[in-house]
């Protein structure tokens, strides 16, 4: 029987949507004050239905967070929730709860996932693999709606004038998840690999200076308790490393700031340290060892870590009046590959593998302008490498490289993670060369997107 896990990696090409590009709306002229509004709410899951997907409990709160921005001519919305992927039935039907509440055209709404990996997995009525809970799935469907619907209201009903700014920080909580072993290249903790600790922050103001919300942009994934059981052998939910981070952003802040996380390019990005450890035994097989409880102490470590950083940056941040807001949806076309590869997931390290060439695919592209900041919008896990990139060759002040958004689509490596024959590569359903050249593609979008005069 083929696990969730494989079963949302075969899932990944039919979130490649087709989706037409749709048209800047700036202002020209003259027009009202920018307005912004935020809410979180929690995701209340009924204790009648556990164990949901496999857990059998929860640590903490798993939210959905919304903030609402509007220049006068242009609304958007964005909507981060606490789940590991979020398939394009929920997705539409989370923008539909939106555009209920704040009126909000659904082009104007991207929904990402935090990603952390101890969040059940929802799914649509018709889509569910073999062996789930119907009536638990249900359940955390309602649930997620409900969660977005408060979110929402409390954000529409906070739209006030407000100010915001953008800055940049260092963070150095993640490290990159590619180890050489002498089987081949497996997952693990390498320090000497490819990182981007950039931490992106943007700060949303009152017009009094107190914030009502903070984003941040950074390229790790909420893995610390990934695959990691209790002593009892159950799985809690947890909102994993950037829900303690938020958690402590807000509690710098007050009851009335929300803090949303935007995972960055973070597929070969893991925490630092983590709960239920990869290793390769002595027999070239891959194991874990795991410290169960424990673990989430690393959590609220590398959170109030994570979290004190993004409130230095915010705290240096000089916000202005009037920025303008760009909402546009693009297509670009790359290399596939055959997914699953083979025998689906990889499962250990090797040190040959057979790529098989796929048919090019259209790759959705969100690009949005919020003032000086560019924020990048795909599905795919980039590399943090490919992240970077992107940053550096944008035109733009500030740029986000956000991965996971309106859907997922697995991994997109750097070429030589191919050469390498990693986890991601062969868990990837993009051929080498693809991350590249959706680089250079995005790169150009920006440069379009940048107007010549401000």
């Amino acid at each position: 029987m083929p696990s969730r896990r494989d079963f949302m990696g075969g899932m990944g090409l039919g979130a490649l949507v087709a989706l037409g590009a749709v048209p800047v709306h700036a202002a020209m002229a003259a027009k009202p004050a920018f307005r912004a509004g935020s809410g979180r709410a929690d995701i209340v899951f009924p204790a009648s239905q556990f164990p949901i997907d496999g857990f059998t409990g929860q640590h903490d709160p798993l939210a959905v967070r919304v903030l609402l921005l509007d220049d006068g001519t242009t609304r958007l919305a964005i909507v981060v929730v606490d789940l590991t992927s979020i398939f394009d039935d929920l997705i539409t039907a989370i923008k539909a709860t939106v555009t209920d509440v704040a009126g909000i055209a659904a082009p104007n709404i991207i929904v990402s996932a935090s990603h952390t990996f101890s969040a059940p997995h929802v799914f649509a009525a018709g889509q569910t693999p073999p062996g789930t809970d119907m009536k638990a799935n249900a359940a955390a469907w309602q649930a997620v709606i409900q969660a977005a619907r408060q979110a929402a209201t409390r954000a529409f009903a906070m739209r006030q004038p407000a100010r915001l700014g953008a800055g940049v920080g260092t963070s150095r909580v993640s490290v990159n998840r590619d180890v050489w072993t002498p089987y081949g290249w497996w997952l693990g903790a390498d320090d000497a690999g490819d990182t981007d600790p950039t931490v992106s922050v943007l700060r949303i103001d009152r017009l009094d200076g107190r914030p009502l919300a903070v984003m941040t942009n950074f390229a790790v994934q909420s893995s610390v308790m990934d695959g990691s059981v209790s002593s009892t052998g159950g799985r809690l939910m947890t909102a994993d490393l950037a829900g303690a981070a938020m958690r402590h952003v807000e509690a710098q802040y007050g009851p009335d700031a929300t803090a949303l996380f935007v995972v960055g390019a973070a597929g070969d990005q893991a925490p630092y340290l983590q709960a239920s450890r990869p290793v390769v035994n002595a027999d070239g097989q891959a194991g874990r060892i795991d410290i169960h409880e424990a673990g989430f102490a690393i959590v609220d470590l590398l959170g109030a870590r994570l979290g004190a950083q993004i409130v230095d940056v915010a705290g240096k941040i000089r916000t202005a009046d009037m920025p303008t807001l760009d909402i546009r949806r693009e297509n670009i076309q790359v290399a596939s590959q055959a997914f699953p590869p083979r025998t689906g997931r990889a499962t250990g390290p090797v040190t040959t593998f057979a790529y098989t060439a796929g048919s090019p695919v259209s790759l959705p592209v969100v690009l949005v302008r919020i003032g000086d900041l560019a924020l990048v919008g795909v599905q795919p896990e980039l590399a943090a490498g490919l992240g970077a990139r992107i940053r550096d060759h944008s035109p733009f002040a500030h740029t986000m490289v956000a991965t996971m958004i309106d859907g997922g689509a697995k991994y997109m490596p750097d070429a030589r993670s191919y050469d390498r024959y990693t986890y991601e590569a062969r868990s990837s359903s993009f051929a080498k060369g693809a991350g590249e050249a959706a680089c250079a593609q995005i790169a150009a979008l920006l440069k379009q997107a940048r107007p010549a005069t401000r």
